[in-house]
């Protein structure tokens, strides 16, 4: 056993008697869903969460409204291919993209039947319903703000824009003898790692894992894995009767995910507009996530009865959507700026990712003009994958290389 220690701010005492009901150690994800979702004293559930400039992590939505816009002609698509309907935003943060998305609806005579804003925190929910009842008071009747998809049948779009980066993930480490568990300790006051070998269930599923990787992990190779994206999945798919869900984050394929360069993992914590690798610092005050494996979200949303429609990365979904007709020529310098950080590698434009989902049940699936580009859906399976690039010529369809993460935040 290994024992690992970050210095932090003393923890509050919710995790504190969480940590004493565990035993004195608790996994990881239940200490993320702690800090984040804990009703009183979470980063999100507790309304904490500052969202945009000033605030502690920017989104695309917040960027630009050129984002919004964009994304408002996709679901004008998917709602004309449904005869209308509904769309269903889950985690809406400061409510910033339903604004835009209904003002460019609106004006297109395309508004949607519902609105609906799914937000656990109540807090937030009251910011959401003040922001679009001021921008918009002649949809009061449409707008819905809920705190769960729960009942809910929708016909048309459940959008997840930087959702699943903050779902609670298990954090691991490749240990000389098996698989090692990496979970939350208090010592001396001050939370720290402490890893203990995994238990039988969580070093299967990390075996099957690496078993489809390039290469295996060297020891001391740390990471994270989801693995609740089963449930997160069955929701959705009992909420969506007919349409697409449109899921956007940052991450990748399976197979680019773990590679062996990126043996510290990818979790991280945004705060001030600043990133930073200690989940320990200032737990409940600020943002935390990884980097989601897109493959697993694929076949999680298959278990759950739902289909792959398109995958691609945000660049190439935006242009495909026609942001720079949207931008104008010449864009002014505000709008310039803008597309550089949302289409650009070093920005969101490689980073970010857009994967579209449908009932499997669907007679015939509509396929969002944003995914008439670059076609990545082969990427999310490895064999699939080997088999696109060595037909290419090409070694691999992403280069590897890590782009910054840390402007980025989790709109959970």
């Amino acid at each position: 056993m290994s024992n690992s220690r970050a210095h932090s701010e003393a923890p509050p005492p919710h995790i504190v008697a969480a940590l004493r009901d565990a035993g004195g150690w608790l996994r990881f994800d239940r200490y993320m869903e702690l800090a984040l979702y804990h009703p009183q004293e979470g980063y999100y559930a507790a309304g904490r969460a500052r969202i945009g400039a000033g605030g502690d992590f920017d989104t695309a939505a917040e960027t630009s409204a050129l984002f919004g816009r964009a994304l408002a002609g996709q679901c004008a698509e998917i709602l004309a291919a449904c005869n209308g309907g509904d769309i269903a935003e889950l985690g809406p943060g400061s409510g910033r993209l339903a604004e835009v998305l209904l003002g460019e609806l609106k004006r297109n005579g395309r508004a949607p039947r519902r609105y609906i804003l799914v937000e656990p925190a109540r807090g937030m929910r009251e910011a959401q319903r003040e922001r679009l009842l001021q921008a918009h008071p002649d949809l009061a009747g449409r707008l819905q703000f809920a705190g769960a998809l729960d009942g809910e049948r929708i016909r048309g779009v459940i959008l997840a824009n930087e959702v699943i980066d903050a779902l609670p993930c298990r954090c691991f480490k490749r240990g000389e003898d098996g698989w090692l568990e990496r979970g939350v300790i208090l010592s001396a006051g001050r939370l720290g790692w402490e890893e203990r070998p995994a238990d039988a269930a969580f070093s299967a599923t990390l075996e099957r894992l690496e078993a489809e990787l390039p290469a295996r992990m060297p020891n001391g190779y740390c990471s994270e894995a989801r693995v609740n994206l089963n449930g997160f999945m069955r929701q959705l798919a009992a909420a969506l009767e007919s349409g697409v869900v449109l899921l956007a984050d940052y991450g990748l394929p399976r197979h680019e995910l773990y590679l062996n360069e990126r043996i510290s993992g990818t979790l991280g914590c945004h705060s001030g507009q600043r990133w930073h690798d200690d989940p320990f610092r200032r737990p409940g005050r600020e943002d935390i996530g990884a980097w989601v494996d897109f493959t697993a979200v694929k076949r999680s949303a298959e278990a759950a009865g739902l289909g792959e429609v398109g995958f691609t990365t945000q660049a190439q979904f935006l242009l495909a959507a026609g942001i720079l007709g949207l931008a104008g020529s010449p864009p002014s310098p505000e709008d310039a700026a803008a597309l550089r950080r949302l289409i650009l590698p070093g920005g969101m434009g490689e980073a970010f990712k857009f994967l579209a989902l449908a009932p499997q049940t669907s007679a015939s699936r509509f396929v969002p003009s944003g995914f008439a580009g670059r076609d990545l859906l082969p990427s999310l399976e490895p064999s699939q994958a080997n088999a696109s690039t060595a037909k290419a010529g090409n070694p691999r369809l992403f280069s590897g290389r890590e782009p910054p993460i840390a402007p980025f935040g989790g709109d959970a």
